[in-house]
């Protein structure tokens, strides 16, 4: 017999994967019971459409508005709504800041996204393997220019402090040498493109430079190693690695400092199964639906603006014109720009999203909902939902 999910359990769910939802789609988990809803869920990704401009390799803010804007709309419009949180997720952990990140193109952001939307439900080792040599990381940690006359070390150092271990489990040597070990991944524009002639279209492409190789031997983590991928191999199957970036899905997903049993055991399912076991692991463990767990997040601005949107019927936005460049700037005062996270470290989340300033520019946005009420359906957005006036509550800043 299936595990029954009552209809609250089943918004509390919703909210979580998906940061979207409607009456009728929770109803319909409900009937589903726990474990099919969960499953329908997590399937499969539907593909994002594909992203061409007009622009021109200069005007990367007009190429920055227009990828944002693909990603609003396809997040609202997708079938498979979970997988773009998760996409949300790797963004803020694998981060790369677009107006960081000179010489790349909105096409080799979006074909980023496109990474980890094919390969963030898998095991992490081939996300990340496919991460070290994807060309907007590459480009913004500046390994692109690394040499073994002068190693880089800003993509050893975050691989090791941010992505992988975390800190005081390695030491700077052992970044000096996954330095070394490095050098020489760079990239290239497809087909071999000077950057003056090539239009914005044209994306860059991962490229093994030997002659910037250093083939010599390194020791790393106590192993000896001489490659990239040798490196990453062994950072791949550390249990620390799914310890540490296990806890961070965990405090995406269920609280802001989740109980280390929880941590423990979801390290070992993200290890063996990969993040959609994980997620299917926590989205059907009793802790998930515990009262001190639910609307213990708050939205990002992304969430919330998502969650609106979508529970306000709206099927696209539209950045363009006066009105859509006020709606587009207004993420940048509420403190999350898509593509563009502050740092390294991604966004610190909970509190700061609500700080006196981000917060009001959310309250000044719910005027455009103005005229919605009909077909306002906040059975998921918020808890204790009761017509629009119920936005000003504080459920409805909670995830």
């Amino acid at each position: 017999m299936p595990l029954a999910l009552t209809y609250p359990q089943a918004t509390h769910l919703l909210r979580r994967a998906a940061a979207r939802g409607r009456k009728e789609e929770a109803q319909k988990l409900v009937e589903m019971g726990l474990e099919a809803a969960v499953d329908w869920l997590l399937q499969d990704p539907a593909p994002a459409p594909p992203f061409k401009t007009a622009a021109t390799r200069n005007e990367r803010g007009q190429q920055h508005r227009e990828i944002s804007q693909l990603w609003i709309n396809h997040w609202l419009s997708t079938p498979t709504a979970a997988a773009e949180r998760m996409v949300l997720f790797w963004h803020g952990l694998l981060t790369s800041e677009f107006r960081e990140t000179m010489g790349a193109q909105g096409i080799d952001f979006w074909n980023q996204f496109a990474t980890f939307r094919q390969l963030g439900y898998g095991p992490y080792g081939e996300l990340l393997r496919a991460m070290a040599r994807n060309p907007v990381m590459l480009l913004y940690l500046n390994n692109a220019q690394s040499r073994k006359e002068h190693p880089n070390q800003n993509w050893a150092r975050e691989l090791l402090e941010l992505f992988t271990l975390g800190p005081d489990h390695y030491t700077e040597q052992d970044i000096l040498e996954a330095a070394r070990a490095f050098t020489g991944w760079t990239v290239r524009l497809a087909g071999g493109q000077r950057p003056r002639e090539a239009s914005a279209n044209v994306p860059f492409e991962f490229v093994f430079n030997r002659n910037w190789h250093d083939p010599g031997e390194k020791t790393f983590l106590g192993q000896r190693v001489r490659s990239g991928d040798e490196v990453l191999e062994i950072l791949i199957a550390h249990p620390q690695t799914y310890r540490f970036v296990g806890r961070k899905l965990l405090k995406f997903y269920l609280c802001p400092d989740p109980p280390e049993a929880l941590v423990q055991e979801g390290a070992r399912v993200f290890q063996s199964g990969g993040t959609r076991a994980f997620l299917r692991w926590l989205f059907t463990h009793e802790a998930f639906y515990r009262p001190e767990y639910r609307n213990a997040l708050i939205k990002s601005p992304l969430e919330y603006m998502v969650g609106l949107w979508y529970a306000a019927g709206v099927e696209q936005v539209d950045f363009e014109g006066r009105a859509g460049r006020a709606l587009y700037q207004a993420f940048a005062a509420m403190g999350q720009i898509p593509f563009d996270p502050p740092s390294v470290a991604g966004w610190d989340g909970g509190l700061a999203w609500l700080a006196e300033s981000p917060f009001l520019t959310r309250l000044n946005l719910l005027a455009g909902f103005a005229g919605r009420e009909r077909r306002l359906d906040l059975e998921v957005f918020m808890d204790g939902a009761g017509g629009a006036l119920a936005l000003v509550k504080p459920e409805a800043q909670l995830l």
